[in-house]
């Protein structure tokens, strides 16, 4: 559950944020006083790092779980599954001219399509 977990960057961002949070309070004490005043900045230190601890713990996992999610979206973009070998180099049917054929076209328009067939095909 703990594993893979960016602590530097999460405890980085999470500083960013405690911060951000004081900033905002000293400013808000500086234009109302009387509202945000003496004794709110020592309390505001408090719940700085009572947020601190959760947006650090917050931070990490969300980091994780970003990182999982754009490696599987990279292996699904190359038309695997992280972890596994590719069905091109397991499939025994698979011929080197079809592949060769495929790999010269991988990104562009099929030129063996026709567009007015599919459009009409879409409209019916």
């Amino acid at each position: 559950m703990f594993e893979d977990l960016n602590w530097k960057g999460a405890i980085r961002r999470a500083a960013f944020a405690a911060l951000l949070y004081l900033l905002f309070i000293y400013i808000l004490g500086v234009a109302y006083p009387d509202t945000f005043g003496a004794g709110g900045m020592s309390s505001a230190i408090v719940v700085a790092l009572v947020f601190f601890f959760f947006y650090a713990i917050l931070f990490a996992f969300t980091d994780r779980s970003k990182r999982r999610r754009f490696a599987r979206m990279k292996a699904e973009s190359k038309g695997t599954k992280p972890g596994t070998k590719t069905a091109r180099a397991t499939d025994p049917d698979a011929s080197g001219d079809e592949e060769a054929e495929a790999g010269e076209l991988r990104g562009r328009h099929n030129p063996n399509t026709s567009r007015r067939k599919t459009a009409r095909r879409r409209r019916r």
